[in-house]
Order: structure tokens, then C-alpha cells, then sequence
């Protein structure tokens, strides 16, 4: 784990997570979905017409492991940059934008509660969450990716343990 500050005031860092702007994330993972099922297509044509390896299966197949190399890279870039991120401190939660700063952050001592959605479907899964203060500022609001995200339990766990969730 970092020991750096995401945000004055908020300690140290204790979770590093990504989260996705929700259009983006979606239509990408969309693409992503499209092409896998044209390499099926394309591997199915290829097992019929065996003499057309070289026309459809290669270039497809090349295609492929090179859109998800790039998410891949892309996910370990960002990370180090710090990009569309949310960092889980001890004294609170931070999100950044697309350009690594700081979109908006919390403390946990004005959390008042999280309200967390999970979005799953077909091609893609998310959660939502929004977490609440107390004072009249509207709520962060996060999406992260993923049925099965480890950031929603880290989270719910981070706030049980600096008392602002029950």
C-alpha cells in the first residue's frame, strides 16, 4: 500500500480503486462484447472453410489480444497515474478525474449514509454508490466496475471501522 496523502486532512492512504465514468465504462465494455462475439463468428467460419485461416482467424484473432492488451495496459497506466481513481483514506474518501486530480472528496465524520446500486447486465456490471453528508453539499457519487466489485465491500468496511456506518 501507498503511504502518500490523497487529500490534506484525510490521512493515509488505505485502498486504491478504480472507478469508470459511467457512459464510457458502459459503451466500452459493449465494443469489448461486440468484438469477442465476431472472433467466435470468425473461428466458427474458420472450422467450416478451413482454407480461410490466413482471411479471417488471424487478422481476428490479432485484433482481439490486442483490444484487450490495451485495456490491460491502460488499467496499469492509470493506476500509476492516478487516474479516475478513488482512494479509501483513514480519515476519508477521495475521488479523482480523468486527469488525476481530486473530482471530490469526504470525510468520514460527515458521512451520514452510502446508498450503493449494482447495475448487472448481459454485457457489462456496476455499482453505484453515493455517499451521503451531513451537511447540505450534494453526495459523492461513484461508479465502480465490475458484478462482483472489491471497492463496495472495502468501502462499507472502511466506514464500519471509522464508525461513520453502521
Amino acid at each position: 500500500m501507498r503511504n502518500r496523502v490523497a487529500v490534506q486532512g484525510l490521512g493515509r492512504i488505505r485502498g486504491d480503486y478504480a472507478v469508470i465514468n459511467p457512459a464510457t465504462g458502459a459503451m466500452m465494455q459493449v465494443l469489448r462484447g461486440f468484438l469477442l462475439i465476431l472472433w467466435i463468428f470468425m473461428l466458427v467460419t474458420t472450422v467450416v472453410n478451413p482454407s480461410a485461416v490466413g482471411d479471417n482467424a488471424i487478422p481476428t484473432t490479432a485484433a482481439v489480444a490486442a483490444v484487450y492488451a490495451l485495456k490491460f495496459g491502460w488499467r496499469r497506466l492509470t493506476a500509476v497515474l492516478g487516474v479516475t481513481r478513488c482512494y479509501l483514506c483513514a480519515g476519508g474518501v477521495a475521488v479523482t478525474n480523468r486527469f488525476g486530480r481530486v473530482r471530490d472528496s469526504v470525510a468520514w465524520s460527515e458521512v451520514t449514509g452510502v446508498q450503493q446500486t449494482a447495475i448487472v447486465g448481459l454485457v457489462m456490471g456496476c455499482h453505484r454508490v453515493e455517499i451521503f453528508r451531513s451537511s447540505s453539499a450534494a453526495p459523492l457519487w461513484l461508479v465502480a466496475p465490475g458484478a462482483k466489485s472489491p471497492l463496495v465491500e472495502a468501502l462499507l468496511k472502511e466506514g464500519r471501522r471509522a464508525g461513520a456506518l453502521q
